[in-house]
């Protein structure tokens, strides 16, 4: 009897293990799948005749997220990150993207662009990295309009009730990146403003 018992628990031990392998392989197919359809997007725009720089504040979701519905590209050299940005923070949208949190500021204007990703889950683990960036590292984001580049100025966790972090300054130019620490129960936050060049 106890041979079938550890003989069960090993079989649904692999079970769990190639499950979660699975759903983690489709997530990133489809990630990939994205990401290649705005990067195209992204050659066809380079190869226009550069048109003149608009004021990102006139820029809409309707105007920066392309047919497929990917928002932007990001980027952290620091920690190889490369991913896609999709316009909001569904449980469906995070299982293969980093979100963005809808009534927060859109790439470059003046507010907070919040976006947030999984960091560790079955599907999912995008932002498994994000707690070994510094201060001072260079965030990419690159829309089909525009690119712009944030330096990382904090990093803390603080507890999932604490939404000040989305909290909105028309001051400046910031962003802000949210996902789940290893065990799941706080929230990882890195903060970054645009870069001089970019304002």
């Amino acid at each position: 009897m106890k041979k079938i018992i550890a003989t069960l628990l090993i079989l649904i031990g692999i079970i769990v293990t190639l499950t979660s392998f699975g759903l983690k392989m489709y997530s990133k197919s489809k990630e990939k799948a994205l990401m290649n359809h705005l990067t195209n997007e992204l050659k066809l725009e380079n190869k226009k005749e550069t048109p003149k720089k608009t004021d990102v504040k006139d820029n809409n979701e309707n105007e920066i997220i392309n047919l497929h519905g990917a928002m932007a590209i990001i980027e952290i050299p620091s920690i190889g990150l490369k991913s896609v940005i999709v316009e909001g923070t569904e449980m469906e949208k995070l299982r293969y993207y980093i979100g963005h949190f809808k009534e927060t500021a859109l790439p470059g204007q003046l507010g907070n662009f919040c976006i947030a990703g999984h960091s560790s889950s079955m599907y999912s683990e995008i932002l498994n990295n994000l707690h070994k960036v510094k201060i001072g590292d260079e965030i990419k984001i690159k829309t089909i309009k525009e690119e712009f580049n944030y330096n990382i100025k904090e990093k803390f966790v603080v507890d999932p009730t604490k939404v000040s972090v989305l909290n909105q300054d028309k001051t400046k130019r910031s962003m802000t990146i949210v996902t789940c620490t290893d065990n799941g129960k706080n929230r990882l936050i890195v903060k970054g403003e645009i870069n001089k060049n970019d304002k």
